[in-house]
């Protein structure tokens, strides 16, 4: 940087930066949802499920990572059942439990559109050294946690009985 911030401009620089990428990727993650006939919350929800080691969630599970009521979750899932992006199963041990798993088929017309953001991101983060990637990198993990501390603040608020 040429100019010398003070720590205070510094940090809202970061502040304004981070809102203003976050905002971009919502709007790249909504135009390639919809060039599939999806959108944003539903390919995210698809990215979810595929982040799991077991590859499979419940309808439950799903609410609780988004912070979504299980309605829009039912809408949800049944719009990517529709377009036969997931498939919902009986759980061989609990048949009460239904269990939601991605269609990997389904993927194949979506991932030149990642691939091609993904070797963009690369490019990119091929220009910094070892050292400001794990900076990077560790940032973002932290940023993370605290996104996923931010919603469960924000779920609890809207339980029952929460002030």
């Amino acid at each position: 940087m040429s100019k010398k911030f003070k720590r205070r401009e510094l940090l809202d620089r970061l502040n304004d930066l981070g809102r203003k990428v976050s905002t971009q990727t919502v709007f790249l993650h909504q135009a390639i949802a919809q060039s599939i006939g999806l959108n944003a919350t539903d390919t995210k929800c698809v990215d979810l499920i595929l982040s799991r080691e077991e590859g499979s969630v419940t309808a439950g599970w799903l609410s609780d990572a988004t912070g979504l009521t299980t309605g829009a979750i039912t809408h949800i899932l049944d719009r990517l059942e529709k377009r036969h992006f997931i498939e919902r199963v009986r759980d061989s041990r609990d048949r009460r439990k239904i269990i939601i798993r991605v269609r990997l088929e389904s993927l194949l017309p979506v991932y030149p559109k990642y691939e091609e953001v993904g070797k963009a991101y690369l490019k990119l983060a091929e220009e910094y050294d070892d050292r400001e990637l794990r900076v990077i990198c560790d940032y973002m993990e932290r940023a993370c946690e605290v996104s996923k501390a931010q919603l469960a603040q924000f779920i609890a608020k809207r339980r029952p009985g929460a002030e």
